[in-house]
């Protein structure tokens, strides 16, 4: 609606006085094209005013005749139009047409490609110019072309729709319009039906035109015939099927999905059922609708829409192929079963997935609060990229089906239908206490607890765990600690938060009856299993609990303590004796170094940790193991070379890191020395060399030590980087200093924090005796400790006096030992 620039122009010059030197400033000011210069002057050859007229046609000739002179420049179609037009029709201008066309080919026309407008007066007379005919030509092929394409733009159901309900006023009227597009195909009888039920009301006047064209065509009808205000569906469908008998009604209901197609109501849904009634006896090609997604997204929900709604004697989905099948729920179908359809719900979750939710959700209101367990059942068996629609059921409807007791035999279907969904279901519901105790309930009666603890997140087993073995303690201790071996450090960190939440964050008062059941419960039930959690997190906080871990382990511990007005029980050794669990602990530390599940380094950092504690539990558990180390040694010979390997690192270690002291460190010497003395083919050969390696920085403070290294002539052949460097190391000593007064070699702190020597430390008669055993050692003789489990060692049972704390009973020869004179060493 804009009005047209030559309009404005010379109204904005009627009032000036326009001479062609004002054109020319004009152009130049407003840094104008030549193109642009011949558009304002044929602009002023429009205008009304004779002297702007003229002043125009003059100004654009002489542009003409410069754009001529220069062809190079940029100029569009529409200029080049305007220019054509404009000599064509101006008084002795026409004959200057020839020699503007020859040079058309020169111009650098913006647009591609270009036909020159010819007006043709008299179709008899030729143009004068012979570059005129193929104008022509292309004139009359865009004009074809033009009427195609508006042709392929009109389709048979626009007009239809256009002429109004009259068109089926009668069979024979209707078959008079339908036979100007054949032939019929499917196609087009498709997008016929898909206007015809988006019209199904309100085309108001529309029947008007549909008289009108009669009359165009002489028929002499009064236009009451026509004045119908609906479409005639018999009428329509028997016209078709006469002019089209081939039609395949199946194709028909594929082909609604065309862009454009939607029904817009209840109404025009029935209408569409009613067509294809008529037209086909078979039963509605439910593939067509529901076996894969349509192009047009919005069309296919606006079918579905009605359909599941629809009345089962409107539409049905009985006979779908693929059927939910459950035997419980056979004698509860009612409906058009909609949703026991596979395919529909497997397009009702994939159109979820692609962003149509907010549209898929009205559709299940009515199976959510009719059949939330048929709906359930049908969603478990799809799959697709996301799930979200049957996750959103899921959380619906699963908790509600769990606490029913009535339920089970649904939930095995579900169980064996679709794992994974269900353990979600677990998962999400558990915390709903009545939820978690049905799941306990479930999952034993299905013999699925196993199953369902490995494959659902930490958090949720450990509650599960608690309460599935709330009356077998052994068995929730043993999951523990295969859940400990199998997640590490992430499962004690859950686990820390789980009594954080029994012990700290709950108000242990059901005794009061505080807490209401099913609540009180689970807390009594969590409550009562935090001794054995604490218990057993404190047997492994040596290897991989981090320092911060520990710590609110220790506050958890002091908080159940503090509320219990006491200890957790446990058996905490003292400076008499030891307990079972002290040992057991300590072997079960041993089984894991020697199992590789925990290395040398964590162990010596754990047993340095455990020297140094202040927790009485921590200290006896470092005293039963080195204890245990030392009177394992007899039993090394039977070791396997890895595992005798891994005790030799060990022993190394603890003399390096200074982790025994005073009679336990002659005793570790002492044992390394006999291993060296051995066979260089024997294992405990091996077992020396390996020790010493691990302390050769420390072995230097034992120059007589060194010395009795030294005499071990087979040494020196197989090890003789240990034997030079020991050899260097005596060397530098002598020539630095006098022979230094080291006779308290096994009491003196090589840091000089001047422990008591050995001669006055107190020793008993107790089993520590490399070369003389005494008949209670041998007690425990080989045969009774098999060789597979030799380098288990200390796994096995173990006499009670074991486990108190290490006071080492030097053999006869060292308590004789004079400390003062190293010659008597002879032991050494």
């Amino acid at each position: 609606d804009k009005p047209y620039f030559s309009t404005c122009f010379c109204e904005a010059l009627r009032t000036l006085s326009v001479s062609d030197v004002f054109l020319e400033t004009l152009s130049n000011e407003l840094d104008l094209s030549r193109a642009e210069r011949v558009g304002i002057g044929l602009a002023l050859s429009d205008a009304e005013n004779i002297g702007l007229n003229l002043k125009g046609q003059r100004f654009s000739i002489a542009q003409i005749e410069e754009l001529c002179k220069n062809p190079a420049q940029p100029i569009s179609n529409d200029q080049i139009h305007d220019i054509v037009v404009f000599l064509h029709q101006t008084d002795g201008l026409s004959k200057h047409m020839d020699s503007f066309t020859n040079i058309i080919s020169l111009f650098k026309v913006k647009e591609m490609p270009f036909h020159v407008p010819v007006l043709v007066q008299d179709s008899n007379v030729r143009p004068a110019s012979s570059h005129m005919d193929m104008y022509i030509g292309s004139f009359d092929d865009d004009f074809d072309s033009l009427l195609s394409e508006i042709g392929k733009e009109i389709s048979m159901a626009d007009i239809i729709t256009e002429l109004g309900y009259g068109c089926t006023a009668d069979i024979a009227h209707c078959k008079d319009t339908l036979s100007l597009f054949e032939p019929l195909d499917d196609l087009g009888i498709s997008k016929l039906l898909g206007a015809v039920v988006t019209t199904a009301a309100g085309l108001g006047e529309a029947h008007n035109t549909y008289s009108t064209f009669i009359s165009a065509f002489g028929n002499s009808q009064t236009n009451d015939s026509f004045q119908s205000t609906a479409w005639d569906i018999n009428v329509l469908v028997d016209s078709i099927n006469e002019i089209a008998p081939r039609t395949n009604w199946t194709s028909v209901m594929e082909n609604l999905d065309h862009e454009g197609f939607s029904i817009p109501d209840e109404g025009a849904f029935r209408l569409l059922m009613s067509i294809y009634s008529r037209a086909c006896r078979d039963p509605f090609p439910l593939h067509a609708i529901c076996g894969s997604l349509w192009k047009n997204l919005e069309g296919q929900l606006s079918f579905l829409k009605h359909a599941v709604a629809a009345p089962a004697d409107t539409f049905t989905f009985k006979h779908s192929s693929r059927k939910l099948v459950f035997p419980d729920l056979a004698n509860h179908i009612q409906g058009n079963q909609a949703w026991y359809c596979l395919d529909l719900l497997e397009v009702l979750c994939q159109l979820a997935d692609l962003g149509y939710a907010t549209l898929v959700r009205p559709l299940l209101d009515y199976p959510l609060s009719h059949c939330p367990d048929v709906l359930l059942l049908g969603v478990s068996q799809i799959n697709t990229a996301y799930n979200l629609l049957q996750y959103e059921v899921l959380s619906c409807v699963f908790p509600a089906l769990l606490k029913d007791t009535k339920n089970s035999s649904l939930m095995n279907y579900l169980w064996h239908l679709n794992p994974s969904l269900t353990l979600r279901g677990f998962v999400d519901a558990h915390s709903d206490i009545i939820c978690l105790l049905r799941t306990v309930d479930i999952c034993q009666d299905l013999k699925i607890l196993s199953a369902v603890l490995d494959s659902t997140p930490l958090a949720f087993s450990i509650k599960l765990a608690t309460v599935s073995f709330q009356n077998d303690h052994s068995n929730l201790e043993k999951w523990i600690i295969e859940k400990f071996s199998a997640h590490r450090e992430a499962f004690i960190e859950e686990c820390v938060k789980f009594l954080k939440e029994s012990v700290v964050n709950t108000t242990h008062d059901a005794a009061e009856g505080v807490i209401q059941q099913p609540q009180a419960t689970i807390t009594n039930i969590c409550w009562e299993s935090c001794p054995l959690f604490i218990k057993v997190l404190q047997s492994h906080s040596g290897q991989l609990l981090t320092n911060q871990l520990v710590d609110e382990l220790n506050r958890v511990e002091a908080a159940y303590e503090s509320r219990t007005q006491g200890s957790l029980g446990r058996d905490i050794p003292t400076s008499e004796g030891g307990s079972d669990d002290i040992e057991a602990q300590a072997n079960i530390y041993f089984h894991q170094m020697f199992s590789e599940q925990i290395s040398i380094d964590a162990m010596i950092q754990m047993l340095a940790r455990f020297k140094e504690s202040t927790n009485k539990r921590e200290l006896a558990i470092f005293n039963c193991m080195i204890s245990n180390l030392f009177e394992e040694y007899k039993f090394f010979p039977k070791y396997p070379d890895t595992q005798l390997k891994l005790a030799a690192v060990l022993m190394g270690s603890l003399i390096k890191h200074q982790l025994v002291a005073h009679l336990g460190l002659g005793v570790a010497l002492r044992s390394v020395l006999d291993a060296l003395r051995k066979s260089i083919d024997s294992k405990m050969f091996m077992f020396g060399t390996t020790a010493l390696e691990q302390f050769m920085d420390r072995v230097i403070e034992w120059p007589q030590y060194c010395n009795h290294i030294l005499q071990i002539s087979h040494l020196r052949g197989t090890h003789a980087e240990l034997v030079s460097a020991i050899e260097q190391a005596l060397a530098k000593i002598s020539s630095s200093q006098n022979e230094p007064n080291i006779g308290n070699i096994f009491s003196v702190d090589p840091h000089g924090s001047g422990s008591p020597s050995i001669g006055n430390t107190e020793v008993s008669d107790a089993s520590w005796q490399f070369t003389n055993p005494t008949p209670a050692q041998l007690e425990r003789s080989p045969s009774s400790f098999p060789l597979q489990q030799r380098y288990q060692g200390f796994l096995g049972e173990r006499s009670k006096g074991s486990t108190n704390s290490v006071q080492v009973t030097a053999p006869p020869s060292l308590q004789a030992l004079d400390l003062h004179t190293l010659q008597d060493l002879e032991l050494l």
